[in-house]
């Protein structure tokens, strides 16, 4: 028997079914169901993305759009050339910074209060959660009477103590400090429950593993749940630097980006530039390097979570 016999005689493969009437329809309707969302999605996202990603190469004022001209890369260029840019983004760093500083831990530790078997855990959840779910607006508000030098609980409670009055939100030392805190009174209950949710995927067979072997609470806690929270902790960071990145109530609405641009956030300065200046291509420039700041801290996640914490 030749090769070509071979392959004639050879079983042939069963073809492929065609897809039923009843698939072709169940895939209509699912798109169907998502063209409200991706339509929305392309008009209120990638076409502003489009004409912001262009606005940025041009000269081009909100009052006289018809009048833009194209100018290459001269407002990157004056990013460097002045010293707004630089400082807005350092101060918005700094910002980043200490919010991450607080809310990490003291997230971490409510987190550990609500796993546990302790009374008034469910007391403690709704405390915590309702900055979350309350308007910038009215937390901004409310601690603007907290921090106020003149009448301000806090500084009345510091005057009972024969301590002198603290400028706060007036001082250019004070006043990034003040929205950082407020900031992370704010957010503190979202990170609460993403450690919620990651101590809840703790398997507890290795804690009562390790303590009938003899570790104490602090030795189970700091060699088996906090490894085992790493991919947790790293997805917090990233997510309360990306939100602190793009704050702009606390400035807007406590400091108007003062004393001293000491709190120009760089979300507010953006906003001065289009809406205040008239100035929206600069505008557009720094949106668009805001943008991949945000995208390259979001990458680097992505790559520290395949590359390192292999659990």
């Amino acid at each position: 028997m030749t090769a070509i016999d071979r392959q004639m005689d050879a079983p042939r493969a069963a073809p492929r079914p065609a897809r039923n009437a009843r698939q072709r329809k169940d895939t209509r309707t699912a798109f169907a169901f998502l063209a409200p969302f991706l339509i929305l999605l392309l008009v209120f996202q990638y076409v502003p993305l489009a004409m912001m990603a262009k606005n940025a190469f041009m000269d081009y004022s909100l009052l006289n759009p018809d009048a833009a001209k194209f100018v290459g890369m001269l407002n990157f260029e004056d990013m460097f050339y002045f010293d707004d840019a630089r400082e807005s983004l350092a101060a918005t760093f700094l910002f980043a910074l200490i919010v991450v500083l607080i809310v990490i831990p003291l997230g971490f530790v409510l987190a550990l209060f609500l796993n546990s078997t302790l009374p008034a855990r469910a007391l403690v959840r709704t405390i915590i959660m309702l900055p979350v779910v309350t308007s910038a607006v009215v937390v901004a508000t409310m601690w603007n009477f907290l921090l106020d030098p003149s009448n301000g609980l806090i500084n009345g409670v510091i005057a009972l103590f024969g301590l002198p009055r603290q400028p706060f939100l007036t001082s250019p030392n004070q006043a990034l400090i003040m929205i950082s805190v407020m900031t992370a009174w704010q957010q503190v209950g979202f990170a609460t429950i993403l450690f919620l949710g990651g101590l809840q995927g703790v398997p507890k067979e290795l804690s009562e593993a390790a303590r009938i072997d003899g570790a104490t609470r602090w030795q189970v806690l700091w060699n088996i749940t906090v490894p085992l929270l790493s991919r947790t902790t790293l997805f917090v960071v990233v997510i309360m630097t990306v939100f602190s990145l793009q704050a702009f109530a606390p400035a807007f609405l406590m400091t108007d980006g003062g004393p001293n641009s000491s709190t120009n956030l760089i979300v507010y300065h953006i906003y001065k530039m289009a809406f205040v200046m008239q100035n929206a291509g600069y505008a557009s420039a720094l949106s668009l390097v805001l943008l991949l700041i945000v995208l390259g801290i979001s990458l680097l996640q992505m790559w520290l979570l395949r590359a390192k914490w292999n659990y």
